[in-house]
């Protein structure tokens, strides 16, 4: 039952937009985050994902690493890629000497096109290192993780989202430590977070 609450109090900001003026669509290519809603670890989400292997996955499986997480979308030309490309210099701050290597995780909040497959191609494309894992899943695992780290996402008449650019760091137990919202905002205080916690 409580996660249905997730995806309730979540609903209100996932929404096609097909009301919204098609010109406004690139000038809000970020929603900005809310507080996560819950400070409990999100490996408690009992939903399950498939991941760029075509591997069945419950989020419960990723207990036990620290790691970097992000939710986007594959087919995204614009904010994604420089999330991605934001991602690589932060795991390259905290691996500076190969010794602080974390593992990186991408939810799609695509659960309309995202496939298994699509998620491998976008790895080949980007040259995601082999401990970055992505993952798709329904609707409602989506909305579920999205309200509990407060991230914000509305589809576009498109087919297209725009949506929170949020990294977020969580230790062995899932638990949010630290997050750094914004694809241009520095880097160097989180990443000092992420190496205490390390």
């Amino acid at each position: 039952m409580k996660f249905l609450i997730f995806a309730i109090l979540v609903f209100p900001h996932v929404s096609d937009a097909q009301h919204h003026d098609h010109h406004n669509h690139h000038k809000a290519e970020e929603l900005k985050a809310e507080t996560p809603l819950s400070q409990t670890s999100i490996l408690h989400l009992e939903s399950t994902w498939k991941n760029h292997k075509n591997e069945t996955v419950n989020l419960k499986s990723l207990k036990g690493k620290p790691r970097l997480v992000v939710m986007l979308f594959t087919r995204c030309e614009t904010a994604c890629p420089l999330i991605v490309e934001d991602l690589k210099n932060v795991t390259a701050d905290i691996d500076g000497k190969g010794i602080n290597k974390i593992d990186v995780s991408l939810f799609s909040i695509d659960s309309f096109r995202e496939t298994p497959e699509s998620l491998k191609s976008f790895s080949e494309k980007r040259k995601l290192p082999g401990n970055w894992e992505l993952f798709t899943s329904d609707a409602t695992a989506v909305s579920e993780l999205a309200a509990a780290l407060g991230v914000r996402y509305k589809r576009l008449a498109n087919g297209d989202f725009i949506h929170s650019n949020v990294i977020y760091f969580l230790n062995s137990g899932g638990d949010i430590i630290a997050q750094k919202e914004g694809i241009k905002s520095p880097r160097s205080d989180f990443v000092k977070k992420v190496k205490m916690h390390l």
